[in-house]
């Protein structure tokens, strides 16, 4: 259940009334992450990673997700992901696959609302990605515009409650390829990459990531995990984003609505004339 009925008090000032009401809310709930490795010594060993703020729904792709692209580990490492009903998912591990224990500790920081708060430097953060060798993609600017309303048709939860995050990724033609929602803007992005991992286009290297609101480094770093080239933000990207799509070559767009849109990086993949 992604949704629930709470009572409430609804009051309009234009006529001075009020009047008890249900409204639908969208639900959170924590979500613990588990890895489950083989350990020479003790067998089969279950560890806690991480605790992340998200909507119930889509755990085992959210929980596989956030492990790729916070570069913890590959996608080839995990042997299959199973969610419980007492808010918990285990990710089990191939039993060749030896996991790096401390480097999983250090990334135990994931909220629905931030993600890498306070960092300032990409050197400090320590991501490296294996390729960022994107495809030749083109992407006219009549597509572009499209996107945030494309997306919006998806959106079941914002519809019925208006708080909660989407993402997409589309094809440079605008067909939507993948979609997720969550009171989390980097679980909507991490549930995609989960996705992702399951079918046989594990990267979308002529594709774009459309945000139903702002950009911030975080989705960023995670578009680059996934080889994403073009980045399109309904609101504003921060200066951070938009560091880390000049030094990795990504295209950075913000502000798309009503039939216009900012480039910040990397506008040589928009055609702006047909």
């Amino acid at each position: 259940m992604n949704t629930k009925k709470v009572p409430i008090l609804k009051v309009i000032t234009s006529t001075s009334k009020s009047e008890a009401v249900n409204d639908l809310v969208v639900v959170e709930e924590p979500l613990e992450i588990r890895i489950e490795y083989w350990d020479v010594v003790h067998g089969w060993v279950e560890k806690p990673i991480s605790i992340t703020m998200r909507t119930p729904g889509e755990d085992e792709a959210l929980a596989g997700g956030f492990l790729f692209t916070e570069g913890l580990l590959k996608n080839d490492d995990i042997d299959s992901v199973m969610a419980h009903l007492d808010n918990t998912v285990t990710v089990k591990l191939k039993p060749h696959i030896r996991p790096d224990l401390q480097k999983l500790q250090r990334n135990f920081y994931a909220t629905s609302s931030c993600g890498v708060c306070g960092k300032s430097s990409l050197d400090a953060l320590g991501y490296s990605y294996e390729s960022t060798a994107f495809g030749n993609v083109k992407m006219k600017a009549s597509v572009v515009v499209s996107l945030p309303e494309k997306l919006s048709t998806f959106q079941r939860i914002f519809d019925q409650t208006g708080g909660i995050h989407a993402a997409g990724v589309f094809d440079e033609f605008g067909n939507m390829q993948l979609y997720a929602e969550d009171v989390g803007r980097h679980n909507a992005v991490d549930k995609i990459a989960g996705k992702a991992r399951l079918t046989t286009a594990q990267t979308f290297k002529n594709h774009a990531l459309v945000l139903s609101g702002r950009a911030c480094f975080e989705l960023l770093h995670k578009a680059l995990a996934l080889s994403i080239p073009i980045i399109v933000a309904v609101g504003a990207p921060s200066s951070l984003a938009i560091e880390t799509a000049e030094q990795y070559g990504q295209t950075l767009i913000g502000f798309t609505r009503d039939g216009r849109f900012n480039v910040y990086s990397g506008a040589s993949r928009i055609l702006v004339s047909e």
